[in-house]
């Protein structure tokens, strides 16, 4: 086995990633970062990974979204859960087939990451204002999570660069 500057750039930003956690009031969840990060070693680690899984990942949020909005607007009905989510699953699988949004490991990370974000209260939250739903809460959580995945996915590029160059030199 062979340790490479990789596997320090990797770990040390994995460490550092720990201290979003404790900025005040934010609620960063590095669990988002992970997994945009995951993204961008699963589409080779290239920065074309960011024009791969950026638009299917705003697709997953948005069909998400819709999800938890119908369902709280229907007073948490189970039911109408399982419709919502038949539908906006079979989008994202028709989605899947053209090439803008053909990473499908963001769409349903990104479909599942609002569900467990929004529920575990992982956002700065606005007050629910007794109006129609959560929306505004839905939808901070599902900018708030995106922004977790894409910063993920700068440590993936930053990993990469910081792995690859340090300790180089180049000879002049």
């Amino acid at each position: 086995m062979k340790i490479t500057k990789l596997d320090f750039s990797v770990a040390v930003l994995a460490g550092l990633s720990c201290f979003f956690m404790v900025i005040p009031v934010v609620k960063f969840p590095v669990w988002g970062l992970f997994i945009g990060w995951a993204w961008y070693f699963a589409e080779g680690a290239k920065p074309a990974a960011f024009k791969r899984a950026i638009p299917p990942m705003l697709f997953g949020y948005a069909m998400a979204a819709i999800s938890a909005i119908v369902f709280d607007a229907a007073g948490s009905n189970i039911w109408v859960l399982a419709a919502v989510v038949c539908v906006t699953v079979f989008g994202i699988m028709l989605s899947c087939k053209g090439n803008l949004f053909s990473m499908s490991l963001a769409s349903f990370n990104a479909f599942s990451c609002l569900f467990a974000g929004y529920y575990a209260g992982n956002f700065p939250a606005v007050i629910h204002d007794g109006g129609w739903a959560d929306w505004k809460n839905v939808m901070l959580a599902a900018l708030w999570l995106a922004f977790s995945n894409v910063v993920g996915l700068c440590f993936g590029w930053l990993s990469i660069r910081l792995g690859t160059k340090i300790g180089s030199r180049q000879e002049t």
